[in-house]
């Protein structure tokens, strides 16, 4: 670490500090709203609405604003004045919540929460891709792996700080002020940001011949032709694994169903059944039970990751998927066991939550084995040439799906029954171990 000469970048590291505080503030919000819709209208199709609003956004917006982003040469102005726009839009959603919260008027509550979150997802849109540009120009190329390790802490820790803090603000204080630091928190990134300030960006060489290709590019087909020509790619993607990459097509598959189906029990049956489906003893609160199962999600994937990379030279890829396929059949069945059985006042409150927090520990060490080689398929075996229209592809298909069925399970929540969407998510893993044990596809990955 001493040798890292990054790490003694003014620079790099008002990035970094920018990223963490900004991330911590985000994190903190994200814990708190799912609850508050929650609390506010008692409807898991609201969630599911802010949830599908988010991804719908980023969808449209996202492959548009990279192109005009990748022109851009200023990409810090770009990071400081979507920080700044980010929350000052933060600030005055607290302002209309405040104020129509304070009249009882639900429906101006939501409204000014979701046109905020279009406004807001059209400006991460912009950041996120000059953020990753940003980096290669503060970094010398030798370094870049290790930089961009280190900056994936700031994930580690605004997930650690986040849910400890949202949950303990969020019932202590409410909404309103966690919107209030959550802005601040932008500007104060922001304001960080600003003082990025270099006269000849590292790299230099690589940045001009993308430059160059973007020139070349924009004097052939124009910015709306080479818009056009990143969906064209996603058809040239779909056609290579289907015809010459057909193990990717089922890691891709997998991927979605987890995406699809698996997804939205997380992200909206679970909070709607600890806020809204059960009532809990004395002494244990909704808030604080979600926090700490996610914290212990968090700390399996941490633990398992370290062991599946120390015994994964010893066995095929396809058998580590087989054995997160077989897995995930343990762990659809004890997520209905433990509910259902909770349901019915077979255990009690402190054997549901214990349990409950003990599966979700399971559950992260479960996806980290399943992930490991999922990620490692991804880069041993699709074309370096094509490895980047792949990814986007995915997160293609998985932002036009997931909404769907998030919108779906939210409906089926409030109309039918809570545990529909549960319902989903273990047939979506009996799919997952289905295909882990019968492609033969899967098979030539070893």
């Amino acid at each position: 670490m001493k040798n890292h000469q990054f790490l003694k970048d003014k620079n790099y590291l008002l990035l970094f500090f920018g990223k963490l505080v900004s991330g911590i503030g985000s994190r903190v919000y994200g814990f708190g709203i799912g609850l508050y819709l929650l609390d506010l209208t008692g409807l898991a199709s609201s969630l599911a609405s802010y949830i599908s609003i988010w991804a719908v956004v980023l969808f449209i917006a996202g492959p548009i604003a990279a192109t005009f982003t990748d022109r851009w040469k200023n990409k810090v102005r770009v990071l400081y004045l979507t920080d700044y726009g980010r929350g000052i839009v933060y600030l005055l959603i607290s302002l209309g919540v405040w104020y129509f919260g304070g009249t009882g008027n639900t429906e101006m509550v939501m409204l000014v929460i979701y046109c905020g979150l279009v406004v807001i997802g059209i400006q991460t849109a912009f950041f996120n891709p000059a953020s990753v540009a940003l980096i290669p120009q503060l970094v010398d190329s030798d370094e870049l792996v290790s930089a961009s390790s280190i900056m994936q802490i700031t994930r580690s820790v605004q997930n650690i700080l986040g849910l400890s803090l949202g949950a303990l603000l969020y019932i202590t204080i409410g909404i309103v002020p966690l919107m209030i630091i959550n802005g601040l928190s932008f500007i104060l990134s922001a304001f960080s940001e600003m003082f990025i300030r270099f006269k000849v960006p590292k790299n230099i060489e690589r940045i001009k011949k993308e430059a160059e290709t973007f020139k070349a590019e924009e004097e052939t087909v124009g910015a709306l032709g080479y818009i056009k020509r990143i969906y064209n790619d996603l058809y040239n993607a779909v056609k290579y694994m289907t015809v010459d990459a057909k193990p990717i097509l089922m890691i891709t598959l997998i991927i979605l169903i987890s995406t699809t189906l698996g997804a939205p029990w997380f992200s909206i049956g679970v909070p709607y059944m600890l806020k809204e489906y059960f009532t809990f003893a004395e002494g244990f609160k909704p808030e604080y039970i979600l926090a700490s199962a996610e914290f212990a999600e968090g700390i399996g994937i941490i633990l398992l990751s370290l062991v599946v990379s120390a015994i994964a030279v010893k066995y095929k890829i396809y058998q580590l998927i087989r054995v997160g396929g077989t897995l995930f059949l343990f762990l659809g069945a004890s997520y209905f066991a433990i509910v259902y059985f909770f349901d019915i006042n077979v255990f009690s409150t402190h054997t549901f939550v214990y349990t409950f927090v003990a599966i979700n520990f399971v559950a992260g060490g479960i996806n980290a084995i399943v992930n490991a080689p999922l990620d490692a398929a991804m880069q041993k075996y699709i074309d370096p040439s094509k490895i980047g229209k792949v990814g986007t592809l995915m997160d293609t298909f998985g932002s036009l799906l997931f909404p769907v069925t998030a919108l779906l399970a939210g409906l089926m929540i409030d109309n039918i029954s809570m545990y529909i969407p549960l319902f989903m998510m273990i047939s979506g893993m009996l799919l997952i171990t289905f295909i882990s044990f019968k492609s033969k596809e899967l098979k030539k990955l070893v």
